[in-house]
């Protein structure tokens, strides 16, 4: 009882600590990091110049070029080059490279940031070149050319994502993710409220200020729906565009909702006919459409498959909460993970192929793990470093972001889905907890 009330607790983010298992669990998930044996690019990316106008008085070059710097050794394809190793002045040089120069440092791919500040624009030249061949890279617009961009911390930062993620579209064939945000959840005074921030953990911003609880947020095609108990229930709300309104408010929990591809359809867990099922609600209305699970066990947390065929979901119907996969209409289901004992907040991968969760390992530590939704197989994302949970796929689903203790207090990291390049997001103050990627 001890075990299935603990699991309960946590898969509604309601309590703070996990329960501890006594040792000697027979099912403990044992695996290695995987490490892969992807090569690094070598980009030189000096700081940006001001090529005429204004003094930078407002934190231009940082915004532009230390968000570049930022974003490109986060996305964990490219090893940025000391700048103490140029042989070349940035400054002197200007905007048109000596190749000879870049390429016997080792550089690959060069980036050059010229500014000019004329009033309240910013004209942003933003350029990569490719030392290998001695060329200007040619990339979509605004990066074909000089780009007027409004003297704004934010939207110049916002500009630079932008070009990154060109950056890493021309190398990876898959443009990047910078431009996206991530919401999560932290505690204030008491409460938890949804706050919302880049990728690079820059523009953190909060949502709610209800001095409530509110956790277990999703986001989707521009909605986030979350639970909160700010009129006393745990009950499902929709965010959309700063303004919220209720979607389920049935007796008991409301929670764990997640919009469906298509935008019609919340799949939720509720508990008004007693037990924590899944259900189908309407993505509008919260009417309930169907009910998915019905058995003896705790059904919860689902997510859904890119296509909207499936859900997967967390159960403990065979006595451990497992990771388990069905139909959208609730026929078909199938167990999925067999190692480990407490398997819980999966996601699916926006690529299909891959569900990350949570699990507890052998030493009784949360970590993060990926299984193969055809084959079962089960990858380690994380080891050795505190307690890892919540994580969340990428738009693109090559990155997982997730909650980590590993540096005391719990903050957001981003990670490789091989667990090779692991990154602090998070830069503020205050515990960060279940986050959920943009989609």
């Amino acid at each position: 009882m001890l075990k299935r009330f603990a699991f309960l607790l946590t898969f509604l983010a309601a309590v703070a600590a996990h329960a501890q298992p006594k040792p000697g669990a027979k099912d403990a998930i044992k695996f290695d990091v995987a490490v892969g044996g992807q090569s690094m690019v070598n980009v030189a990316v000096p700081d940006a110049v001001n090529i005429g106008g204004s003094p930078d008085t407002r934190g231009v070059t940082e915004a532009l070029s230390g968000t570049v710097q930022r974003d490109l050794t986060l996305a964990g394809y490219f090893n940025l080059i000391d700048k103490a190793s140029f042989l070349i002045d940035p400054k002197v040089e200007g905007m048109d490279p000596q190749y000879k120069a870049w390429f016997n440092v080792g550089a690959q791919g060069l980036v050059k940031i010229g500014f000019q500040i004329v009033g309240t624009t910013v004209k942003a030249d933003l350029r990569l070149y490719s030392v290998d061949r001695s060329q200007r890279v040619a990339l979509p617009a605004p990066y074909d050319a000089v780009a007027d961009v409004e003297l704004d911390p934010d939207k110049l930062r916002r500009h630079a994502h932008g070009f990154v993620d060109q950056v890493i579209k021309y190398y990876t064939g898959t443009e990047g993710f910078f431009r996206t945000r991530i919401v999560f959840v932290k505690r204030i005074q008491g409460g938890k409220e949804l706050f919302m921030l880049a990728p690079d953990g820059s523009d953190e911003m909060q949502l709610t200020k209800n001095g409530s609880i509110n956790m277990l947020p999703s986001f989707n095609a521009g909605k986030i729906i979350f639970t909160s108990f700010k009129d006393g229930n745990p009950d499902l709300f929709t965010l959309e565009k700063g303004a919220s309104s209720k979607l389920s408010s049935y007796p008991g929990l409301n929670t764990g909702g997640v919009l469906s591809p298509d935008g019609t359809r919340v799949a939720a867990t509720i508990s008004k006919d007693g037990n924590p099922e899944i259900y189908l609600l309407e993505a509008g209305t919260g009417k309930v459409i169907k009910r998915l699970t019905n058995t003896d066990g705790i059904d919860a947390s689902p997510t859904w498959s890119p296509d909207g065929s499936q859900i997967a979901f967390v159960s403990d119907r065979h006595g451990t909460p497992q990771i388990w996969v069905m139909g959208a209409d609730g026929g078909n289901a199938r167990r999925l993970t067999y190692q480990g004992d407490y398997n819980q907040t999966p996601d699916w991968s926006p690529r299909g192929d891959l569900i990350a969760f949570t699990a507890r390992d052998e030493r009784y530590k949360f970590d993060v793990f990926t299984v193969n939704v055809s084959t079962g197989e089960v990858a380690r994302v994380t080891q050795d470093q505190g307690n890892n949970e919540e994580p969340s796929f990428s738009p693109d689903g090559r990155y997982l972001i997730f909650s980590s203790t590993r540096s005391g207090e719990a903050k957001l990291f981003l990670s490789t889905l091989d667990g090779r390049v692991q990154h602090p997001v998070s830069q503020g103050k205050g515990e960060y907890l279940t986050p959920a990627w943009q989609r």
